[in-house]
């Protein structure tokens, strides 16, 4: 999906290069994470509730289902949660909580016990970690040959619990796809530790706030207020850029240049998290635009992105109101 999007930014980005001076802006935006959580959740615990298994092979590969090392798998999600520096302490009990190969929801009396003995608020509990890997043929079109790489599903499951309550917060799982090149002998070991490191990644985003580098296109053509405003970008004053193109906007009737300034000005109020006024200004950029143009496509390519982003930031104001809403 990301490939897609970027794929639709380098296209559109191609087809004003003949007609008006467009740029691609590439930036670090902080996502929300899937759940939301009580402002008193500060200190979190990470067990490894997954099934026991040997230590995985060094050296020879195993094709097949395979199951994760449950320490390693808390331990790798522990660190990165600790890394986001959401919570106030991140705690790790890595010791594994199961003594065979079954696989069972931590009761309400197990999590009051260990939110006890670790003296935390919420218990993020490792619970699986399965690996379906095969071997494939990979081929381009025009290639003589194929390459031989490794496909492997990954499938993490990873609970939430509160004390005091009988069953988990939220259950959360991901199914993903890593490919490994065969050519280089990849070991059964390998690759347990390079799908751990990707699903706890994963696992991590849907629990914390995260970074997500996206796309935005900004017009910077079309005459000197334009220009100026495009400087003022690139210095991060999106007020002082607004103000020029405002100034553009009042004092053309019609025509793209009405619109661009309109279509600019609102993704300055985005960029400055004022998601009211980008929303009043897109309006009259729809209004200014004309049907059918190449400016439209652009219009329209961004509003979905606008929608999409309207309703993660009312979520991220929620999450990140123990920072009073600094980020």
């Amino acid at each position: 999906m990301r490939k897609c999007a970027l794929y639709i930014v380098s296209l559109l980005s191609i087809v004003f290069a003949s007609c008006s001076s467009i740029r691609t802006l590439t930036f670090d935006q902080l996502s929300p994470a899937e759940i939301n959580f009580p402002y008193q959740v500060s200190v979190v615990g990470v067990v490894n509730n997954m099934p026991y298994r040997s230590e995985p092979k060094k050296n020879i590969l195993t094709l097949g289902q395979l199951e994760a090392v449950g320490k390693n798998a808390a331990e790798t999600l522990a660190g990165i949660l600790a890394d986001s520096k959401y919570f106030n302490q991140v705690i790790i009990c890595d010791s594994a909580l199961r003594a065979d190969n079954n696989t069972a929801t931590l009761s309400g009396i197990e999590v009051d016990r260990l939110s006890s003995m670790l003296g935390v608020d919420m218990i993020v509990s490792f619970e699986r970690l399965l690996l379906d890997v095969e071997k494939k043929e990979y081929s381009n079109p025009g290639w003589d040959v194929s390459i031989p790489i490794l496909q492997v599903q990954t499938s993490p499951v990873v609970k939430l619990y509160i004390p005091g309550r009988q069953k988990p917060l939220i259950e959360l799982t991901a199914c993903d796809t890593l490919y490994f090149d065969l050519g280089y002998g990849v070991s059964e070991d390998e690759i347990i530790v390079e799908a751990t490191k990707h699903a706890a990644s994963v696992m991590c985003n849907k629990i914390v706030p995260n970074w997500q580098t996206v796309n935005r296109l900004m017009f910077d053509g079309g005459g000197v207020e334009m220009r100026d405003a495009s400087v003022y970008v690139n210095e991060g004053d999106w007020g002082s850029a607004r103000e020029l193109w405002i100034h553009v906007y009042n004092r053309q009737k019609k025509g793209n240049a009405k619109f661009r300034a309109a279509y600019n000005v609102a993704l300055s109020y985005e960029m400055t998290g004022d998601m009211d006024n980008a929303e009043e200004w897109l309006k009259k950029a729809s209004d200014c635009v004309k049907s059918g143009s190449e400016e439209e496509m652009v219009l329209k390519y961004y509003m979905s992105q606008f929608v999409k982003r309207k309703v993660e930031f009312g979520k991220l104001n929620i999450q990140m109101g123990r920072f009073n809403n600094n980020f």
